[in-house]
């Protein structure tokens, strides 16, 4: 009996000790205020240069000789900082030099009633692999290098053993750090695209599953509406997204009306651009194609298409990329193409708010859902377009509007948002 007793006695020791070592740590990393602040941004010249990249990526072959990627050190900041904002709600900045990086995040915790935060900072340190992480410090609690290149060797182990992380992994020979550039040599191995253990994941099967929902809803449709005089259909964006909407309310019990909206506006953004699905969820190379159909907004094919692209970036990642985006486009119209127009930057803003309002929240999402049971029109989608200028060539843009920072360029800007404010589903 007295020895039951000095067993039970240890076990309750062992366990206030262990609870209030685990306090003392909670509170050693906490703090009041985060160390990271500044805003998120996504400007149209970093669009720029991440499609220069990839676009020099893009024509190399699995198999060929390692090739090695040059990115900016803004460009690298900036991602971490909006990648951090978008995942985990906090900020982040790297800072790059020779060997190494620095970074910092700042991350608030997940219980609104406690205003603290996670300030976080380490350094990578460049090795002729992948770097290693040195100088952690979490609050003002300092991890040794010891244990912290235990724990990240250990979860590199452990993502290696899952096919689609430990592939992405794998491709990475070495990172090599200086103030002018991070540069990451890579080599694709033969059977990247010849083999589903190397296809990386985009959506989950959750996600996957429901977007095969509302694509066969689209193909159905698609060739339940007559054709008259061709293999060719027409409709509008409303005839599009209001049954979609109407949908997704069936299947919105227990919060899951963001979710929904979201995997039918992809959906959706796919059949309008008449993209193959595959191209994010492999296994859409089996499923049913659609009739060929014609979606206009307004009476404009380009509209629609700018306001369900700019909805689906926004609801699978958020305004900023969104704006960002839609700029870019713009930009490179004038440039060379068919000009800058305000009235593509007006559907571009009324997707985005759209896609905001859809996955936000459960409660925005719902009333989403509910403004478009009562029936919808173009009109309700697009705000006012026909007195906005439209195909300036970059000379015309810069002799009447300046740059992006001018008066002239402000106050079209502000015309446009308030006639998107306008709208229906905003109000």
């Amino acid at each position: 009996m007295k020895l039951i007793r000095i067993l039970f006695l240890s076990i309750i020791a062992f366990a206030l000790l262990t609870s209030v070592t685990l306090g003392f740590l909670f509170f050693m990393s906490i703090e009041k205020r985060p160390s990271v602040e500044r805003l998120t941004t996504v400007a149209p010249e970093h669009i720029e240069r991440a499609r220069y990249l990839l676009d020099q990526q893009r024509q190399r072959r699995p198999g060929s000789a390692p090739a090695t990627i040059s990115i900016l050190p803004e460009d690298i900041d900036i991602a971490a900082n909006y990648l951090t904002k978008l995942f985990a709600n906090g900020k982040a900045r790297i800072k790059l030099s020779h060997q190494q990086a620095e970074i910092h995040a700042s991350l608030p915790l997940p219980w609104q009633s406690i205003k603290r935060y996670i300030n976080f900072q380490a350094t990578l340190t460049e090795t002729t692999a992948l770097p290693q992480l040195q100088s952690i410090r979490i609050g003002r609690l300092a991890i040794p290098d010891a244990i912290g290149q235990f724990l990240i060797t250990r979860l590199i182990l452990e993502l290696k053993k899952q096919p689609h992380y430990g592939n992405g992994i794998n491709v990475i020979q070495s990172v090599h750090f200086s103030a002018e550039s991070l540069k990451v040599t890579y080599n694709l191995p033969d059977r990247l695209f010849d083999s589903n253990s190397y296809n990386f994941p985009v959506l989950s099967k959750f996600e996957r599953d429901k977007i095969y929902r509302y694509h066969l809803f689209l193909v159905q449709n698609s060739y339940r509406i007559p054709s008259e005089k061709s293999a060719q259909t027409s409709l509008t964006l409303a005839q599009i997204l209001q049954p979609l909407m109407q949908m997704a309310a069936q299947y919105s019990g227990k919060n899951q009306a963001p979710i929904e909206n979201r995997a039918a506006i992809l959906a959706a953004t796919f059949h309008i651009l008449k993209l193959p699905l595959e191209y994010l969820i492999p296994e859409a190379v089996d499923w049913p194609r659609a009739k060929h159909q014609i979606v206009t907004l307004d009476g404009r094919h380009d509209f629609a298409q700018h306001f369900i692209v700019s909805a689906a970036i926004t609801a699978y990642t958020d305004t900023f990329l969104s704006d960002a985006i839609g700029l870019y486009k713009e930009i490179e119209d004038a440039r060379s193409g068919s000009g800058f127009s305000f009235n593509d930057i007006a559907a571009d803003r009324a997707g985005t708010l759209f896609g905001e309002l859809a996955t936000a929240s459960h409660a925005t999402a719902l009333k989403l859902q509910q403004w478009a049971a009562r029936g919808i029109t173009d009109k309700d989608l697009m705000p006012d377009w026909t007195d906005l200028p439209e195909h300036l060539p970059k000379s015309i843009f810069r002799q009447q509007f300046g740059d992006m920072d001018t008066p002239a360029y402000g106050q079209m800007m502000k015309i446009i948002e308030q006639r998107v404010a306008d709208l229906s589903f905003l109000q």
